[in-house]
């Protein structure tokens, strides 16, 4: 028993001590941050924030591996990936919120030609 808890801890070190690779999480943020541009989050003051900030720690991100640092850049993409994400989805919620604007006034428009 005690060889086996041995064992494991020594495996978690030795995984706590390997260099992190922070690739995937950079292809992850740079694709949220592409989805929220490509959702319009740039065109909504509620969101156009979120992406500046998604692309601010992107950015840092991209510094941080650069600099030889990347248990710190996984912090930064996964806040990138995280804000990108919201940009997206604010801007999907305000198109939506546009587009039933534009449907209760078209509806209104047929109702004031139909008479009623």
């Amino acid at each position: 028993m005690r060889r086996i808890v041995a064992l494991i801890a020594l495996g978690a070190a030795i995984v706590g001590c390997s260099t992190v690779d922070p690739s995937p999480k950079l292809k992850a943020a740079t694709s949220a941050v592409e989805a929220a541009k490509a959702a319009g989050a740039a065109n909504f003051p509620a969101s156009s924030d979120l992406l500046a900030q998604a692309e601010k720690y992107l950015a840092s991100a991209q510094s941080l591996i650069k600099g030889g640092d990347p248990s710190a850049a996984i912090q930064q993409l996964s806040l990138a990936s995280a804000a990108a994400d919201d940009a997206k989805m604010k801007a999907t919620e305000a198109t939506n919120v546009a587009k039933v604007k534009e449907l209760d006034a078209q509806i209104a428009d047929l109702k004031a030609k139909l008479g009623k």
